[in-house]
């Protein structure tokens, strides 16, 4: 080791919501049951090798430890070639979210990777300056450059992505007593296998109603309409044939409905669902329609009351 090691963490996230595919995303601030952020977190030292390595990874044992497969090297990587620097630097890897979880677990992983190597050499990009790179991170997870999770978990808050090619990213505002409740089944669907659902056509009539719930839900989101924002997240493209792979998803959405939910979706391409609500006893009357749908399966499900993480990633030491 050559120098001091520094920690960063880069949030979970939901992306799509509802009608946003590959358009919008949030962070969440949500909490495992040992009180860690939900996430990945990322300790970084510059080593004598001149090369990347990753030391250790915590919380997913399948991932690469090859700097030139795993998300998180592949990100600092692209900010390292950036710049010219040529030394080496060491990862510890540690996630608190699942792959395939619809959290945006390769989205965290790339702004953790990026964010570090940015912080290790004194930040010579801005935060926002940093979404190439972390993307580069998430289309080696993905097989195509999106934005939807990597600008919410970098830049926190509640993101709008105008142009991937061009990376237009927004950022918009949202109800201070917004709430988010997630269930979570723990079993796994590959973003890039819930993408080849899709197919690559919609027809006319969809899209327009798909194009106009999405500018309603910007609005709702921006003016604090919480009926807006409910009556906006209906999904005409990915719900309706990515639902089928999640175990009770109908019977969770309308029981989370009737308990008050402003609106159930789900979660990125899923296992993951989410609902928002309007302050937090709504919340928590949700959270237990939740438990009461799962609580009649085999599955083992985590479940999640949180607010959206205004802050985005960030240095811990």
């Amino acid at each position: 080791m050559t120098d001091k090691k520094i920690k960063v963490f880069a949030p979970a996230t939901i992306a799509n919501v509802a009608c946003g595919f590959d358009t919008l995303g949030f962070a969440i601030q949500a909490q495992t049951a040992g009180g860690l952020w939900l996430g990945d977190y990322v300790e970084a030292w510059f080593n004598t090798t001149n090369q990347l390595q990753i030391e250790r990874i915590n919380g997913a044992d399948m991932l690469p430890t090859n700097p030139t497969l795993n998300v998180t090297t592949v990100a600092a990587n692209a900010l390292l070639e950036a710049v010219g620097e040529k030394r080496g630097i060491s990862f510890n890897i540690a996630k608190t979210v699942k792959p395939g979880s619809g959290l945006g677990s390769s989205s965290s992983a790339a702004v953790a990777g990026a964010f570090a190597a940015n912080e290790l050499l004194g930040r010579p990009f801005t935060t926002k300056q940093l979404l190439p790179f972390a993307g580069a991170g998430e289309q080696l997870a993905s097989n195509q450059l999106h934005y939807d999770n990597v600008a919410p978990s970098l830049l926190g808050g509640f993101s709008v992505v105008r142009s991937n090619s061009e990376t237009d990213v927004l950022s918009i505002p949202y109800p201070d007593d917004l709430w988010v409740v997630i269930a979570h089944p723990q079993v796994e669907i590959k973003t890039s296998e819930a993408k080849r659902l899709l197919g690559r056509t919609m027809s006319i009539s969809n899209a327009v109603i798909q194009f106009g719930n999405i500018a309603g839900l910007v609005l709702g989101m921006s003016t604090s309409n919480y009926e807006l924002i409910g009556r906006s997240m209906v999904d005409m493209l990915a719900e309706p044939k990515r639902k089928a792979l999640i175990p009770l998803y109908d019977k969770a959405k309308q029981a989370t409905l009737h308990a008050g939910a402003i609106g159930t979706n789900i979660a990125g391409s899923g296992p993951a669902i989410f609902s928002f609500c309007q302050g937090e006893h709504s919340a928590g009357q949700v959270l237990a329609a939740y438990q009461t749908v799962f609580a009649s399966s085999q599955l083992h499900v985590k479940y999640y009351k949180t607010n959206i993480n205004a802050q985005g990633a960030k240095r811990l030491y």
